[in-house]
Parts: C-alpha cells; sequence; structure tokens
C-alpha cells in the first residue's frame, strides 16, 4: 500500500506543482487551495473519453485540439483551484511539452464524464467553476442516467451557462464548433 503525504494547509499553485504525483491509483485536482482525491477513472470511462477525443478530432476546425486528462486553471489566485476535465478541446497553439495546465482563456469546451460519486461535482461544482472562468462550452455524458440526461450541453451565455442540448442518439451543435456526435455509439461497448 502506498502512503500519501497531504499536506495540512492550503495551497499555491506553486505548492501544488511541487508535489509528487505518488499514488497512481487516484486522480487529483487542486480545490480552493485543498487537494481533492478521486479514484482514478474506470476502463469504460476512459473508453468513453477516448472516443469523444476520436470523434472530435475528426470535425474539429484547424487550431483545435481535443486531449483527455488535461488541468485546467479556473482560479490562480491564493487559494488556487485546478480542475481536471475528462476531456478539454483548445487552442493547438498552446501545446507545449512544458506546459502544467491550460489557461482558460485558450480553452473552448470541456467535458465530464459522469462516474459513480461525481454527479454532483459534475453537474454542481463544476458548472459553476467552469462558468467562473469563461469556458465557452461544458458538456456532461452520463452513462447512468436516462434517454434524457446522457448528454447535456450548456453554452456560456455573458456570464452564465445556458443549457443548449439534452438527450441521447445523436446530437448535433454549431457551437463552440460545427459538431455531431452519436451519444449511444459513444456508450455502448458491445
Amino acid at each position: 500500500m502506498t502512503t500519501v503525504t497531504v499536506p495540512n494547509q492550503l495551497l499555491t499553485i506553486e505548492d501544488w506543482d511541487a508535489l509528487e504525483e505518488t499514488d497512481a491509483s487516484r486522480y487529483w485536482e487542486l480545490v480552493d487551495g485543498t487537494i481533492v482525491m478521486n479514484p482514478f477513472p474506470s476502463v469504460g470511462h476512459q473508453l468513453v473519453g477516448q472516443r469523444l477525443v476520436t470523434r472530435l478530432g475528426t470535425q474539429l476546425p484547424d487550431g483545435l485540439v481535443a486531449l483527455q486528462h488535461l488541468g485546467v486553471t479556473i482560479e490562480a489566485q491564493f487559494p488556487p483551484t485546478e480542475r481536471g476535465p475528462d476531456v478539454v478541446v483548445f487552442s493547438r497553439a498552446q501545446v507545449r511539452l512544458d506546459a502544467p495546465r491550460l489557461d482558460p482563456a485558450h480553452v473552448r469546451l470541456v467535458v465530464e464524464i459522469v462516474s459513480p460519486g461525481s454527479r454532483r461535482t459534475d453537474r454542481i461544482a463544476k458548472v459553476a467553476d467552469y462558468q467562473y472562468a469563461g469556458i465557452p462550452a461544458y458538456w456532461i455524458i452520463d452513462p447512468a442516467a436516462g434517454d434524457d440526461g446522457r448528454f447535456v450541453a450548456y453554452e456560456l451565455v455573458g456570464v452564465a451557462y445556458k443549457e443548449v442540448a439534452r438527450g441521447s442518439g445523436v446530437i448535433t451543435l454549431e457551437r463552440p464548433f460545427p459538431v455531431t456526435i452519436d451519444v449511444d455509439e459513444l456508450l455502448t461497448f458491445d
């Protein structure tokens, strides 16, 4: 068993960067200077994310890229918050080998795939965080939800998110870029 030493005070971004990742079975985020530890995403969860990145990759306009599990700064000022969305679409110009996280100004879309235990965080806390950071679009994919809640898309209108799509099956959106996603195909493992 791995012993993880967690600081007993609020962290700065510099403190966060200096921490060694000692437990590969956990997924870490920094929320208001506090470490939040979650189980690493399941195989099915990661497969859905990988499928989504692949589908987005064939439809993204030039200059954008989609990747899994990148840190996005929500608040850099003390106490800082850094979230780790399941999928992030951002400006290709921001790809750097040494970049520890993305600035939200360069992010066009974040996606969370709901896991057991993350429903409240993904549907409430992260909506508020991504909205606060000014990220233009946020999608939630919830494999356990009923057909009308398996996919929810939000678009930033002014300073608040507005729900612009909900459901299952084929979803077509024009913003933040033209894209068509077959939600059922993403979530089928046969």
